[in-house]
């Protein structure tokens, strides 16, 4: 018992953590039209991570305001061409 249940605390743990290209970034909340974001990012890349609670979002509504979420927090341009993701995780190039 006690193996599945350090396995699975292991897995869950995992479940907030940025990805390797901005493990060093600086994390900040922001909101964002009807969305709540955790913005992690280098001077290069950044991830937005969606952290409100809603239920099926669209994502033709979501990317827009990961979008936003980037810019307001880095202040930098995202790349367009480089958006990557889903409803719950937005990962982008900036240009500076």
């Amino acid at each position: 018992m006690r193996p599945v249940l350090a396995t699975l605390l292991m897995l869950l743990s995992a479940c907030n953590t940025s990805g390797v290209p901005v493990w060093n970034g600086q994390s900040t909340v922001v909101q964002s039209g009807a969305h709540r974001f955790r913005v992690v990012h280098t001077r290069t890349r950044a991830e937005a991570y969606r952290i409100n609670p809603i239920l099926r979002p669209k994502t033709r509504e979501v990317l827009p305001a990961a979008v936003n979420a980037i810019d307001q927090v880095t202040g930098c341009a995202v790349d367009r061409t480089s958006l990557r993701g889903d409803v719950a995780l937005v990962k982008a190039d900036l240009i500076c």
